[in-house]
């Protein structure tokens, strides 16, 4: 989750697994009126939604959130994930879900908080209705789930690695205006060199070069594009982007 202050209003981006109260922590942190925007409907990020008012996703994962975000598929998410954290919940420990009455959120879409200007941009991918959030004042850019050091593109709501290449070139669009890439997972940062690693990756899963290792996640079998170390993830080669991804998913 990310927290963005302007002058004027705030923005919440993403709301974690629902855990706890934090529409009152955020309420504790700042006086002013902030929105809520949600980068795609995984059940990661999209949890805590319920409660809040103004809470923008793009209707392409509306179906997706529904799917993913109910308490049990919570309980599941976090026993397989996080069992240690799962052991120390209780019942009232899990915000009621949000299933209704989202804001539409669209490509090109502007939220202007006071001196800082965020911009969604629709990046299909890891799910359809994915979106990249860029702060044009900070040079920085929220990249998410959306291009990383492990994409998931073999879920049921991914695109196929066809569409995910064509995303990928157009967020390569914005380049020139972000310094540092953010995203929502382990280290939280990547080099702007990320981007161009998971488009080639693309292209090299496209002509049948990649490695293609099998792999599993969350007792789903996939296919590791790019080798690594089993010992920290990293890829042999030194290089940052990588894709997980479905041989039944690539044209």
């Amino acid at each position: 989750m990310y927290f963005v202050e302007g002058s004027k209003r705030a923005a919440l981006i993403d709301t974690g697994y629902g855990l706890g109260n934090l529409k009152a922590y955020l309420d504790s942190q700042t006086d002013k009126t902030y929105d809520v925007i949600l980068t795609h409907g995984h059940v990661d990020h999209a949890s805590g939604a319920g409660q809040f008012n103004r809470v923008y996703l793009n209707e392409a994962d509306l179906e997706t959130l529904r799917r993913h975000c109910g308490i049990e598929k919570r309980k599941e998410a976090l026993k397989t994930l996080s069992p240690e954290v799962f052991r120390t919940l209780t019942e009232e420990d899990f915000i009621p879900p949000k299933e209704d009455g989202f804001l539409p959120l669209g490509d090109g879409q502007l939220f202007d908080l006071g001196g800082v200007t965020l911009e969604a941009i629709h990046v299909p991918g890891h799910t359809r209705g994915t979106m990249v959030i860029l702060i044009r004042e900070e040079r920085a850019v929220m990249f998410g789930d959306a291009c990383g050091v492990g994409v998931l593109l073999f879920l049921p709501e991914s695109t196929n690695i066809l569409e995910y290449h064509r995303s990928l070139l157009k967020l390569k669009r914005f380049e020139p205006q972000y310094d540092k890439v953010l995203r929502e997972h382990g280290a939280c940062e990547s080099t702007k060199h990320v981007l161009e690693d998971c488009i080639e990756i693309c292209e090299r899963i496209l002509n049948g070069t990649d490695d293609a290792v099998p792999a599993e996640f969350m007792g789903e079998t996939a296919y590791r594009a790019v080798k690594t170390d089993p010992r920290t993830g990293k890829r042999l080669d030194g290089r940052e982007g990588n894709i997980l991804y479905s041989k039944a998913k690539i044209r």
